[in-house]
């Protein structure tokens, strides 16, 4: 499983590489943090390329978003920039989104939060990669399905499959769904390799773990 992964993130690179790809910024590292800051007081960033949806205190320009940085709304939906400083660190180079759907105490909106990009998906590519939280993602509306392909102490990588809409046009599509959904993203990839089936091995250690607590349950009763 782990070479699968290892494989698939490194034909990811090369992919996210070429001339097909039209989508930019996908890992927020062409973000630039404002001089001045908010009518709120909140430090901003613009964000090239990304456009916002139900961001309180956030908004679009003509070449991308500005959002909070180094912060996070409480209760209402939000996106944020975060680096590497803050309590919850950007999660590879500078900068990361946070995405926060909202609580049951939202005031503003109960959509969550998404950032969007229209842009061309690869020929080539079969999946999409990205980290951090699992998110709502959409493809011109339609939902794409996220598979865990692998987990760290501090983010879990995340992949769904794309190859039915290859080298067509249309909007990338992130949501922190409402109440309490989102967290971290980064590293947006697309890939000409499929995401992975669950090894042998995987569904061996899931069947030993429903066996075991069949057992206890029959003990219990």
């Amino acid at each position: 499983m782990r070479i699968e992964i290892g494989i698939l993130l490194a034909l990811a690179a090369l992919c996210g590489n070429g001339a097909a790809q039209s989508f930019v910024n996908l890992n927020f590292e062409q973000s630039d943090i404002n001089s001045g800051t908010s009518e709120s007081g909140f430090n901003t960033a613009n964000v090239p390329g990304w456009t916002e949806y139900n961001g309180y205190g956030d908004a679009n320009y003509s070449g991308g978003m500005t959002v909070v940085y180094n912060t996070q709304t409480l209760d209402d939906s939000g996106i944020a920039l975060e680096g590497t400083n803050y309590w919850t660190p950007a999660i590879q180079g500078k900068y990361s989104i946070l995405m926060f759907g909202g609580t049951i105490y939202a005031q503003n909106s109960t959509n969550g939060a998404s950032i969007g990009q229209t842009g061309q998906i690869p020929l080539t590519a079969q999946s999409i990669i990205y980290w951090g939280n699992e998110f709502q993602v959409t493809f011109n509306g339609q939902p794409l399905s996220s598979t865990a392909l692998s987990s760290t102490p501090n983010y879990t990588i995340w992949g769904a499959d794309v190859s039915a809409y290859a080298d067509q046009t249309g909007e990338l599509l992130f949501t922190a769904t409402w109440p309490n959904g989102g967290g971290l993203l980064d590293n947006i990839q697309f890939s000409p390799s499929p995401v992975p089936e669950p090894s042998a091995l995987s569904l061996s250690a899931l069947g030993g773990l429903l066996l075991a607590w069949r057992r206890r349950k029959t003990q219990a009763i």
